[in-house]
């Protein structure tokens, strides 16, 4: 190799380390914290001290979560890794059956004591075609979240809390059966959104309680919410394409049932 050839190789190979450099700089620290329905903002926060105790004739409430309008999907081009997500990714930010909307988050807003927190405190994110399921996960705080991943390509998941610009874990998977776990994620009551470096499309939102009162909706919309003291409560309704939380009262009686069924309508 001649001496200009040496110079020239190792010119290209500075000018691709600087532009590698840069492109990751920028994935770390551009605004990220903007799920589609704008900003997430929970405003979910610590009570000033949640206590277990016994609960005698614990009461419940339930219900169904119902869409005002039409479920939407967008169409985002993959551009990688196309053999294993498909050429196109189908980015459902709508789940929903009929009217019956699923992964809406419904909980209890400022309750200080209640039943016991669960002794089991972990949960999976798993990987599988790009996608990450479950798309809206609640556990309470202390949880462990093992990433499990069924794809033979790479995922780099990012985990931002909100308000934040700058990831609070990163969790890099390569290969497929790879579980990672992380005690980082879920160490504070907040949201937190889930994000993949390589392919853009990818949403997952991680909602972390100090509290045991609180429930995701299914294919039908339903939910229970069980085991609360007797009395007067806000519950809280969130969906991602909902901006802010909705807000309903209800008063649960010693061994009652509350029903609550409302209709949101997205962004």
């Amino acid at each position: 190799m001649t001496l200009r050839s040496i110079a020239l190789y190792a010119f290209l190979s500075s000018a691709i380390a600087c532009s590698e450099r840069s492109e990751a700089a920028g994935l770390t620290k551009r605004r990220v914290v903007d799920s589609s329905a704008g900003t997430v903002a929970l405003g979910i926060r610590p009570a000033k001290s949640y206590r277990p105790a016994p609960v005698s004739a614990p009461g419940a409430v339930d219900g169904t979560i119902t869409l005002q309008g039409v479920a939407r999907d967008s169409m985002v081009p993959v551009g990688r890794d196309s053999a294993v997500c498909g050429d196109s990714a189908a980015v459902t930010e709508t789940r929903a059956s009929g009217s019956s909307l699923a992964n809406a988050l419904v909980w209890v807003d400022s309750i200080g004591v209640g039943k016991p927190l669960p002794q089991i405190r972990r949960e999976t994110l798993t990987i599988e075609r790009c996608r990450v399921e479950p798309r809206v996960l609640a556990v309470v705080t202390h949880s462990t979240i093992n990433v499990f991943s069924r794809d033979p390509v790479a995922h780099t998941l990012r985990f931002y809390r909100e308000g934040s610009d700058d990831p609070i874990a990163e969790i890099r998977t390569v290969d497929e059966g790879q579980v990672v776990p992380s005690e980082k994620i879920a160490s504070v009551p907040g949201i937190v959104e889930v994000r993949c470096a390589q392919h853009p499309f990818v949403r997952a939102y991680i909602e972390v309680f100090d509290h045991p009162y609180f429930a995701v909706t299914d294919d039908q919309g339903a939910f229970k919410i069980d085991g609360l003291p007797a009395g007067t409560y806000n519950i809280k309704v969130w969906h991602e394409r909902l901006s802010a939380p909705m807000t309903q009262r209800v008063v649960v009686s010693a061994s009652g049932a509350a029903r609550l069924d409302a209709m949101v309508a997205l962004r």
